[in-house]
């Protein structure tokens, strides 16, 4: 059996792991049914939402890497790599700099229409988007410290893990091995499964942005806590805003959306570019020369 694993190829490895995933999606909502039916309060919901992601996205990928791999932490880069603190606070930097342009393609996806003879599929995919996002801000505008605290651990560092296990950690470094080493590809193609996977059409552009970035902070950081951290950063901020919002000290308005202009968006990529660049690319280079 342990051969059989070791000699998939990663078209077979690829099968196995959305396999894996369903069957662990099958599970966790059905364990999930019952506590639901029981108890619909807000905190339970919450509870039930960081199990199904701790089993499906999480548990995915740490079965999947010990069945092919055997050393889950070492296939999926859970350990450290050469001067992770620079990198981790890095990327949080990258992050925020993201945040007017990710706002600006929020805006420019919201803005798009299907043809109109899909005009029932749009409505029905708006609806769901509006169904969860009214979820959502219902957990995210709970009063008190305690629920602050409770949406930051369940809708910004659980996801921001359990998804980066999965999308990055797994799917990213299957793909380039399914693609023959083009890392490139391999990182916009996870990139676009990670947006679809939120069921969110008008949304999917942001979303797949934040999938490229994340994708190149995993490749060439070299650990899954860098991206993961950026990841993290990307919904707290959300979650903060949204506290700050119910408390008054900010608008509700400023919490959905920042109004940024399209140059301070192009503005913040580019002074991005330049931070992966340097703290990233260049560093890299220099290793390679040295090695050299």
């Amino acid at each position: 059996m342990k051969q059989f694993f070791e000699n998939t190829r990663p078209g077979g490895q690829l099968l196995a792991l959305m396999l894996i995933f369903v069957l662990l999606f099958i599970f966790a909502n059905g364990a999930l049914v019952i506590p639901f039916l029981v108890s619909k309060t807000l905190p339970d919901m919450l509870l039930m939402q960081a199990v199904a992601q701790l089993l499906m996205f999480g548990g995915t990928a740490v079965v999947f890497a010990w069945m092919f791999y055997g050393r889950p932490l070492h296939y999926l880069r859970m350990g450290g790599c050469d001067r992770l603190p620079v990198k981790v606070f890095v990327s949080f930097i990258i992050l925020l700099l993201l945040l007017p342009l990710s706002d600006w393609l929020t805006r420019l996806n919201d803005a798009m229409h299907l043809p109109q003879s899909m005009s029932a599929l749009e409505t029905m995919l708006r609806e769901m988007g509006e169904r969860s996002q009214a979820m959502v801000e219902a957990f995210l505008m709970r009063e008190g410290i305690g629920a602050l605290v409770a949406n930051l651990l369940v809708l910004a560092l659980v996801p921001a893990i359990c998804e980066e296990l999965l999308f990055r950690g797994a799917l990213q470094q299957l793909m380039v091995r399914c693609l023959g080493g083009r890392h490139h590809w391999a990182i916009i193609i996870t990139a676009a499964v990670f947006s679809l996977f939120h069921f969110e059409l008008f949304a999917f552009l942001p979303r797949f942005m934040l999938g490229i970035a994340l994708g190149y902070l995993f490749h060439y950081g070299g650990s899954l806590w860098v991206n993961a951290t950026a990841h993290f950063a990307n919904n707290a901020i959300v979650v903060i805003l949204y506290y700050l919002a119910q408390k008054g000290l900010v608008d509700i308005e400023t919490a959905e959306s920042i109004n940024a202009p399209w140059y301070l968006a192009v503005a913040g990529l580019a002074v991005a570019a330049v931070l992966f660049w340097l703290t990233f690319l260049r560093s890299k280079s220099a290793k390679t020369e040295t090695a050299e």
